[in-house]
């Protein structure tokens, strides 16, 4: 039996982060080495950050309609302040988003955005926000262990929460 994959639709307050850019990698390693370097600038002890228990993967929504090249790995914070070298300052629109929560192995994985790209495709109200600058966005939480710190081909369970901004069409 495949188990159904709950697809809602939740606002999402707007806030700010400090993330590094990074390309898609055929190993996703690009994610890992951006976090790497996120928190060598940005410590998870930073009186920036935002109190919660999770980092971010930004994803450019008008790539979905081709090629996803391009990420960032952020920390969502109160006030940028002053931002290093190598780590960009993101305004984070947020507003009305599709969200699907991924807790299980990489075919889960895979399911879920089949299901959230149905979901919107389908939708005779909404579709992705795909206008320039909107950013969908992956939770990537730190218990019970951060996902950013492990290679991607050693993950056994996917968890985190999916947010893409929709709009009405």
């Amino acid at each position: 039996m495949q188990e159904e994959i709950a697809i809602d639709l939740i606002e999402v307050a707007p806030f700010k982060a400090l993330a590094v850019r990074t390309g898609m990698t055929p190993d996703k390693s690009g994610t890992r080495e951006a976090w790497s370097k996120l928190i060598a600038h940005v410590p998870l002890d930073d009186e920036r950050l935002v109190e919660g228990p999770s980092a971010f993967v930004f994803i450019p929504q008008e790539q979905w309609s081709q090629q996803v090249d391009t990420l960032w790995v952020g920390l969502a914070v109160h006030e940028c302040g002053v931002v290093p070298d190598g780590v960009e300052s993101l305004e984070v629109s947020g507003g009305l988003c599709l969200s699907a929560r991924v807790n299980g192995d990489e075919a889960h994985m895979w399911r879920a955005y089949d299901a959230i790209f149905s979901w919107a495709e389908q939708s005779p109200e909404y579709e992705f926000d795909r206008r320039e600058g909107v950013l969908g966005m992956e939770t990537v939480p730190f218990e019970p262990f951060n996902a950013l710190t492990v290679p991607y081909s050693e993950i056994k369970t996917f968890n985190y929460t999916m947010l893409y901004p929709v709009r009405r069409k």
